[in-house]
């Protein structure tokens, strides 16, 4: 197996997208809390492992937690600490399964999910993407784009403007 660094021992890398990587491997999404909980209790939780530099409750247009959170550390080891002692440890009152704590998704990763969750609802799963893995999976986004172009009316053909 040849090694990505091999091929390109000085990978392109701007600032920009060093700091938006660095952002995703400090930042944890928490599910499965209870809904009552403030951001000084998931701040108790989480201080354990390290310097928080941010802890948001996701709350609803009405203000209620929707039982789920974000936690930025200081350092991808901290971070990474949190999830292997928290994830899958305990179950919180009033919460239906046990605490959920990975990193963030990526933009890129929140689009995808986003893409599928959508053909699901439009009965246009591709079976053909698990099959083929990654290439699958862009097989059914552009797929999905196509279908999407075609249903809003912008071209008549889902093949055309590829």
């Amino acid at each position: 197996m040849i090694s990505l660094t091999a091929l390109n021992p000085r990978p392109i890398q701007t600032r920009a997208t060093s700091v938006k990587l660095n952002y995703f491997l400090l930042k944890l999404f928490v599910g499965m809390l209870n809904k009552q909980q403030s951001e000084d209790d998931v701040r108790r939780l989480f201080e354990a492992f390290g310097n928080i530099e941010e802890c948001t409750i996701l709350r609803g247009p009405d203000g209620n937690s929707k039982g789920c959170a974000f936690v930025k550390y200081s350092s991808h080891a901290e971070a990474q600490a949190a999830i292997n002692a928290l994830h899958g440890s305990q179950t919180m009152p009033g919460a239906s399964s046990s605490l959920v704590v990975k990193f963030a998704d990526t933009d890129k990763e929140r689009t995808m999910r986003r893409m599928q969750q959508m053909a699901g609802q439009m009965g246009m799963f591709n079976p053909m993407a698990i099959q083929f893995g990654a290439y699958g999976a862009y097989a059914q986004a552009v797929s999905i784009w196509a279908a999407t172009r075609f249903f809003r009316g912008k071209c008549k053909n889902p093949n055309v403007g590829r």
